[in-house]
């Protein structure tokens, strides 16, 4: 799970993705919540002084696959969210090297379902037991992934992953520990239960925010959705 600060937009012109003709090629609606709970600490004047505040929403999101070449999605995701009561639509791309959407648009829950519509689980490790890692580094961003299968239903298959992002500019790390349910048959996640927490340290003080992410398949053009 790559955080969002790493991607910029991307068009899928520049994917040379062709549209789909008339409407789109599969459709897929999650239902979602989302919990944030960030609490901040700083020496000032008068002395230390610490604070917490606590966000909730919860909606859905449905991801339009719109055109596909290879391993690249063209996809627009409509997001509904209980907080702003109305639709809103962006257009972006997946493929195994990231999520691309344009920065201030899709949630982060979003962001973390869409990276499973990509054929990330190699063919070779889809036994119980089953274990990756992934890393990278981009421009003082250092990202260590680790994955392993733990449960296989049937065609469903559960994933536990386990990943720090460093951001050396920002004096910020990522842990998010994730247990995600996958359908690969199909490429699409089925439920996903994530827990993040951000600690950043600067000159007034530090923060760290604890986000809880969740999403559950229930409806799929492709396929009849298999409670996870």
């Amino acid at each position: 799970m790559l955080v969002p600060l790493l991607f910029s937009a991307l068009s899928l012109t520049s994917l040379n993705v062709a549209a789909a003709p008339a409407g789109p090629l599969r459709q897929v609606t999650y239902k979602v919540s989302v919990a944030n709970k960030t609490y901040s600490g700083g020496e000032h004047f008068s002395g230390y002084s610490s604070a917490s505040t606590v966000t909730t929403d919860s909606g859905t999101v449905t991801v339009a696959i719109m055109a596909v070449q290879g391993d690249a999605l063209g996809i627009d995701v409509t997001e509904l969210m209980n907080k702003t009561g109305r639709p809103a639509t962006y257009t972006g791309s997946v493929s195994p090297n990231g999520v691309i959407f344009p920065p201030e648009t899709i949630q982060d829950v979003t962001r973390e379902l869409l990276q499973y519509f990509a054929p990330v689980i190699p063919s070779d490790k889809l036994d119980v037991g089953s274990s990756w890692d992934v890393n990278a580094n981009q421009g003082g961003v250092d990202i260590h992934t680790n994955y392993k299968v733990t449960k296989i239903d049937g065609a469903l298959l559960t994933v536990a992953e386990h990943q720090t992002v460093k951001i050396t500019a920002q004096n910020a790390t990522f842990v998010t520990d994730a247990t995600i349910v996958l359908k690969p048959s199909l490429l699409v996640p089925v439920s996903g239960d994530i827990h993040r927490t951000i600690s950043r340290v600067t000159v007034s003080g530090d923060t760290k925010t604890e986000a809880s992410l969740h999403f559950e398949r229930v409806s799929d053009s492709k396929d009849v959705p298999t409670p996870g």
